[in-house]
């Protein structure tokens, strides 16, 4: 029992640390007035390209922007009406 204990605080931790995930990933989108975050604009191939978190009570968007960074996206803060947008990759000459 103490083993398997200590693998999932393990677990834990090492979860805690590794961040935010990317917040292009996996989002939803802004499809209804009081949905705060999500995607606005999809590619071709559905991929999120840029998405949105209004700040409200429960979150400023500080740690979203953040994690737009982290992941090489580009952040733009306005105050609680935030943006990340996918970086283009760049090409090789």
């Amino acid at each position: 029992m103490r083993k398997y204990l200590l693998m999932l605080v393990t677990v834990v931790a090492l979860s805690a640390c590794s961040g935010r995930d990317d917040v292009l990933e996996d989002i939803g989108d802004v499809s209804v007035p009081d949905q705060l975050t999500g995607c606005v604009n999809r590619g071709a191939d559905g991929a999120c390209e840029k998405a949105v978190c209004v700040a409200d009570d429960e979150s400023d968007c500080k740690s979203w922007a953040k994690a737009c960074k982290k992941h090489g996206h580009i952040a733009d803060v306005r105050d609680g009406h935030d943006t990340c947008e996918r970086r283009e990759a760049e090409s090789e000459s």
